[in-house]
């Protein structure tokens, strides 16, 4: 009667609990890395981050990290690496680099108001330092970009819902240039020479 007074269910519940952890070995237990992808593409990882980490001022490494990021599907990861990163490049000639990452990162992601953004404030911040910091092959590169961009969000397409749609509208704006009318010429193939006759 004693030992009842003292002793509830609830005790016994824990007892049982306590002795079940004694007796029972542990239970196995799995973890595996977030990233997948090979054994190269984690090191490039690693390495553009590093990169990044030890220079952080510098765009063209930001560039490399967010490409990285965007390469094995950590979208979200890439977006907020690349706006940070570009507070702290501002100081540099090639800042656009930095603006052109965050944009990059944003569309990965299928936002495309935001991409275009990023994508006129790279283009503006291209144009304000001119040559060599901004060669003209990558402002026209740019330009070409962000006009894709544009096409597709002033037709209120959102690419998550329509891809192929967006994708379309900015094909249409890019207009296609032949240089030289021989390239698009078949080369007419000779006729045979007609065999020799005996006479």
């Amino acid at each position: 009667m004693q030992l009842r007074r003292f002793v509830g269910l609830v005790d016994l519940g824990v007892l049982t609990v306590l002795i079940a952890a004694v007796v029972f070995p542990p239970r196995e237990m799995y973890a595996d890395s977030a990233m997948k992808g090979t054994a190269d593409g984690r090191f490039a990882l690693g390495l553009a981050e590093a990169r990044t980490i030890t220079r952080p001022q510098d765009p063209i490494r930001l560039e490399r990290f967010q490409h990285e990021l965007g390469e094995v599907n950590f979208k979200d990861w890439a977006v907020e690496a690349a706006v940070d990163g570009s507070a702290r490049t501002q100081a540099s000639p090639e800042h656009w680099r930095s603006l052109l990452a965050v944009s990059v990162a944003y569309i990965e992601r299928l936002e495309a108001k935001p991409s275009l953004t990023w994508a006129a404030k790279a283009f503006q911040a291209c144009e304000k330092v001119g040559e060599p910091a901004c060669p003209s092959w990558e402002k026209t590169r740019m330009e070409i970009y962000r006009d894709h961009l544009q096409a597709g969000v002033e037709q209120d397409i959102d690419p998550k819902r329509n891809p192929k749609a967006f994708r379309q509208a900015g094909e249409g704006k890019i207009r296609a240039t032949r240089i030289g009318g021989s390239h698009d010429k078949e080369q007419a193939t000779p006729a045979p020479a007609p065999a020799p006759t005996k006479p």
